[in-house]
């Protein structure tokens, strides 16, 4: 199950409709896709937009709901919260965005009083080998990050096939997926 956990849309700063970005993904032969345009400029409809997306490729592509958070106690360092049916999954985006050390990071994963469940381990779909070390004891997924169509499919992650976001969630938590860049 090939997945892009990191998109976004003309719902906030992308530049393709959410309907257009999820059928590239599906063309390229993902079977999951999280749409998390950036909250703070997210439009006031998102999240029913989200459920028609949903809807509208259910069958086809698990379209999972979610939103780039950025966190203010980290001075604005965004952060990813991927809605399953019960559960969520955190993960802290592109570090290299802010220039952080890998001391930096661990610290800043352990100030939060929630769960940080993975850490992008790329920048808009290209890899930063200086975060995937085994002393940030995260899970370190692949992500597009992408905004418009040419940056799609650049970073992934796969795993096995699930029908449940939740079940996905759970597998991503433990580990249980590869990183796969185009």
């Amino acid at each position: 199950m090939k997945c892009a956990l990191h998109i976004h849309t003309n719902m906030s700063d992308g530049f393709h409709p959410p309907e257009e970005m999820v059928q590239s993904y599906l063309e390229q032969g993902f079977a999951c896709v999280a749409v998390t345009d950036h909250q703070f400029l997210a439009k006031p409809d998102y999240y029913h937009r989200l459920q028609l997306l949903t809807r509208s490729f259910s069958g086809q592509i698990m379209v999972l709901p979610g939103i780039e958070i950025d966190y203010q106690p980290w001075n604005y360092h965004h952060l990813l919260k991927i809605q399953g049916r019960k559960e969520s999954l955190h993960i802290l985006c592109h570090p290299r965005a802010y220039c952080l050390t890998p001391e930096q990071v661990k610290a800043r994963i352990e100030s939060v009083p929630f769960v940080v469940d993975a850490i992008e381990i790329t920048h808009r779909g290209f890899y930063t080998p200086e975060y995937n070390l085994p002393e940030i004891k995260l899970p370190k997924v692949a992500t597009d990050d992408a905004h418009e169509l040419y940056d799609i499919a650049r970073a992934w992650i796969e795993t096995e096939t699930f029908s449940d976001p939740d079940r996905l969630f759970r597998a991503i938590k433990a580990g249980e997926f590869t990183v796969k860049f185009a």
